[in-house]
């Protein structure tokens, strides 16, 4: 998933499992989810979906897929369309990667391409009904993983150990000394943890707005985008939040990060989660700073 990864076990001997066969059975689940939902794949079920697009063929997604779809839909309504897995064809003006490049002149036509509410659904299968459109599940997929190897981890007789993905983090009950993990959030502004995390038994995800960044006509950007004007947005630089499970921590997270700062923390306020944003003048706050300060 274009990230690292990382097994912690603590207490290898109480396995049910041998930890080279649980290594394999994870990184084959992790592989399955990669080759299923990478965009850049070219044989993915997200790029099949796309590459239909404009076309009368629909594709038939299995239980799993749809279960992540309907996730989306539940956020871009939630979300009062912020969160939009169409939103794809804003790279064409605004591109990250290599440096970065802004393209202005391609705005109208992106936005014209992007639309949750415009996909076509029929049984157990979705189409896009233009040429153009597109999907992609990157905003969900990396938590969700960590989830299914969580999942794993216990079934295999984990008590103690900790799953990382990409800095999306799942723990399994404590250290084996009983000790909370200690997991870092790190610091917009420089390579190294600007706050340090006692977690039990809970997941934690950060979205942030500060890894791909682009200079235009003077001014910085970060890499979120708003689907609705396909601007870039002008909220949090970063947000934590906290649950029993990644794959919200890391939705709660995302939608915080793409609104201003005053309606995020009010949208984190109204989840009941655990969070810390951080802002752009690099100041933290919320329930995760103040456990940890005090």
């Amino acid at each position: 998933m274009g990230g690292p990864a990382r097994l912690v076990v603590d207490g290898v001997s109480e396995l049910a499992t041998p930890i080279e066969a649980l290594w394999q059975i994870l990184s084959n689940r992790l592989s399955d989810l990669e080759q299923r939902y990478s965009r850049y794949l070219d044989d993915s079920l997200v790029s099949m979906i796309n590459r239909r697009a404009g076309t009368r063929a629909f594709t038939e997604v299995d239980t799993e897929t749809a279960a992540l779809l309907d996730l989306a839909g539940q956020l871009w309504q939630e979300s009062g369309g912020l969160f939009d897995i169409t939103s794809g064809p804003l790279r064409r003006a605004f591109n990250f990667q290599n440096g970065g490049a802004v393209s202005p002149e391609h705005l109208d036509a992106a936005r014209a391409l992007i639309g949750w509410e415009r996909i076509e659904w029929q049984d157990n299968g979705l189409r896009l009904p233009v040429t153009g459109m597109e999907i992609d599940l990157g905003g969900l997929v990396k938590e969700y993983a960590a989830d299914c190897a969580a999942q794993l981890m216990r079934e295999a007789g984990v008590k103690h150990g900790l799953i990382e993905l990409a800095g999306d983090v799942a723990a399994i009950g404590t250290q084996s000394s009983g000790t909370p993990w200690l997991v870092g959030i790190r610091d917009p502004k420089q390579d190294s943890s600007i706050l340090t995390v006692h977690l039990t038994d809970s997941a934690m995800a950060t979205s942030g707005n500060y890894a791909r960044v682009i200079k235009h006509e003077g001014r910085a950007y970060g890499h979120l985008l708003d689907p609705r004007s396909g601007l870039p947005v002008e909220g949090p630089t970063s947000v934590t939040v906290i649950d029993t499970r990644c794959l919200t921590a890391g939705a709660v997270s995302t939608v915080a990060c793409l609104k201003p700062e005053g309606d995020a923390e009010q949208w984190l306020n109204q989840a009941g989660l655990p969070w810390l944003i951080i802002n752009t003048d690099n100041a933290i706050g919320g329930p995760i700073a103040d456990a940890a300060l005090h």
